[in-house]
């Protein structure tokens, strides 16, 4: 069963939740909680509709394609170079947090998402 399939029919983060979590990301679970506590935020951009996800981290805020790429050092390091796993704490945060709708959403013009990217370089 995927993670999405578990936690929507959950609807909660209980403790089997969290011993499922820690099977399928081992020694991870406190990061991935931590990273829900700092907050996954939906940014929508009008009038293109363009949505842009971000995970709050501990140096700044991290670009999420989800299911697919983080910007973070831990996705480029042991999912991209080591292929050590298939995600990083904050994907997986993300994925939690949209099925379960704890995630904020902010709404932007489409000038201001060049100001966003700035942001966002600077992190690298």
């Amino acid at each position: 069963m995927s993670i999405e399939r578990k936690i929507k029919k959950k609807g909660e983060i209980d403790e089997q939740f969290l011993e499922y979590l820690e099977v399928i990301f081992p020694n991870k679970t406190k990061n991935v909680l931590e990273v829900i506590r700092k907050g996954i935020t939906k940014n929508i951009y009008s009038p293109s509709n363009r949505i842009v996800w971000c995970a709050a981290g501990e140096k700044g805020r991290h670009l999420v394609y989800p299911k697919l790429y983080c910007d973070c050092q831990d996705f480029y390091k042991n999912v991209i170079v080591k292929r050590k796993r298939l995600f990083c704490k904050h994907l997986m945060a993300q994925v939690i947090c949209e099925v379960l709708g704890g995630f904020q959403i902010n709404k932007y013009e489409d000038k201001e998402f060049g100001m966003f990217l700035k942001e966002i370089q600077s992190n690298f």
